[in-house]
């Protein structure tokens, strides 16, 4: 070992005599150093990014599912308290007095304490799942059975059932009550989301799979076609980010936890009906040039990492010349 430093000692001698050669053997060994270390952090960062990227798909789902969980849950509240007032049972036991029961549910709807009636729909369905009756003004029974997995299966297992599900041009958290001779539903539009996360700066869609829809009854409503197979429905909508998606492939999308385009970062989770099939995603975005947006800051850090390393090597090379 003694001997090899020696050696080594002797070589830089013999090279600094040589100030042609040892400039040059400084020059292509600084020039290696710094392409190694820019390639380094490079790939340091970027996994630090991917890494950063994947944890945010899982605090930003799990934020929302809380979210969707507290409204649900307030729902599942009012629904159980109204099944089981007396007045609310004897009223909708008479299904044949449509008047009474849409007098009673947007009287019911008044009174919900934790849910304004501006932001919940109450409906009430015979055991065919034909609407008799709703709070919201200007709906009109119609004689058509709704193709609904949540009112099936909640006359179905006559328990309560609860979930995320299209109607009639929307899309709703839902709590469903079977009473025997009905289905007392509770939902509130998730347009309210769409709010929640603009006034953080960032995007919420919810994009239902057309192929699990009945697209005639769909066109009945407003909709709007995005990305390769999926559909938005929502009146709360950000109308560029839908245009510029119009291409993602939001399967992939929850496939790989986030994608990168040119304008967004984009997070998808499926949505699943009660027999456990996708029927859609819920989409949260940012704009990457948007003031404090993750992707802005991870690329600050990169970029100041990244001169940092290279104001560290030049100087030490400025130092042995």
């Amino acid at each position: 070992m003694f001997g090899t430093i020696l050696k080594l000692q002797a070589l830089l001698e013999k090279l600094k005599k040589n100030k042609a050669l040892w400039f040059n053997t400084l020059t292509a060994l600084s020039i290696v150093g710094i392409l190694g270390t820019l390639y380094y952090l490079n790939s340091m960062t970027t996994r630090a990014a991917k890494n950063l990227y994947e944890s945010t798909n899982a605090s930003y789902f799990y934020d929302l599912e809380m979210k969707i969980n507290d409204t649900t849950q307030k729902l599942m509240l009012a629904g159980s308290f109204s099944i089981q007032n007396q007045t609310v049972a004897a009223t909708l036991s008479n299904a044949g007095n449509g008047a009474a029961i849409t007098a009673l549910l947007k009287k019911t709807a008044e009174n919900m304490g934790v849910i304004s009636k501006s932001e919940v729909v109450i409906d009430f369905y015979s055991k065919d799942l034909k609407k008799i009756a709703s709070s919201l003004d200007g709906v009109i029974a119609v004689d058509r059975q709704y193709d609904s997995k949540i009112l099936q299966k909640a006359v179905a297992s006559n328990e309560p059932v609860s979930g995320v599900e299209y109607k009639d041009g929307h899309t709703y958290l839902t709590a469903a009550f079977p009473i025997g001779v009905g289905v007392l539903e509770f939902k509130k539009n998730t347009d309210f989301l769409f709010d929640a996360y603009e006034t953080n700066g960032k995007i919420f869609q919810v994009l239902l799979d057309k192929d699990f829809l009945d697209m005639k009854r769909v066109q009945e409503f407003r909709y709007q076609p995005v990305g390769k197979s999926e559909i938005s429905v929502q009146a709360r909508t950000d109308g560029d980010f839908l245009q510029k998606s119009a291409e993602v492939d939001f399967v992939k999308v929850v496939e790989q936890k986030y994608v990168l385009t040119d304008e967004y970062f984009i997070l998808a989770k499926p949505i699943l009906n009660p027999d456990g099939k996708r029927v859609g995603v819920f989409v949260i975005a940012e704009r990457i040039m948007q003031d404090n947006s993750l992707p802005k800051m991870v690329k600050g850090i990169s970029t100041g990492l990244t001169t940092a390393a290279l104001g560290l090597v030049v100087a030490l090379l400025v130092l042995m010349i």
